[in-house]
């Protein structure tokens, strides 16, 4: 009779160890998965700002309206001026001040109050020479406007 308590005991407990090793796997998983499916997103926005770009840039007076989708946790985009050298006014953030001081040649700078990504977008002009666009749930609307050999970003109005 005791030997049947003891081996009830130690299946119980091995079934609760098991539960929880699942449990905690699963929510790890689970957890990794929507982690890369935010990467992938952001990544798919960028890509699509930058063929977008391309794609207008060779066709002279075209506009195109375009949404951009931000990342997670990001609130404003900010477009260089990349076809000419830019004017940096005094009160710009000081990582996009660093990044074209240094010749780095990334234009689109995302972050909140500050910039924490960057990416060269191909050769863009924009007026003023910094434009940075708050984005309203989590998306920023700018007007491609197609030079021959460059795009023009503005914000849409």
């Amino acid at each position: 009779m005791k030997a049947q308590l003891y081996g009830q005991i130690f299946i119980y407990v091995l079934t609760v160890i098991l539960i929880s090793f699942i449990l905690v796997y699963g929510y790890n998983a689970i957890h990794n998965f929507k982690s890369r499916a935010e990467q992938v997103s952001c990544l798919k926005s960028k890509n699509d700002l930058v063929n977008a770009i391309e794609s207008i840039s060779t066709d002279f007076g075209s506009v195109k309206k375009k949404e951009i989708q931000l990342c997670a946790g990001y609130s404003k985009v900010c477009f260089i001026e990349s076809f000419e050298s830019p004017n940096l006014p005094s009160n710009i953030d000081p990582i996009i001040k660093d990044s074209v001081m240094s010749n780095t040649g990334r234009n689109v700078f995302l972050g909140e109050s500050t910039a924490k990504e960057s990416f060269y977008a191909g050769k863009i002009s924009v007026e003023p020479d910094v434009l940075c666009i708050n984005a309203v749930n989590g998306k920023a609307l700018i007007r491609l406007e197609g030079k021959g050999n460059h795009a023009s970003i503005s914000q849409w109005s």
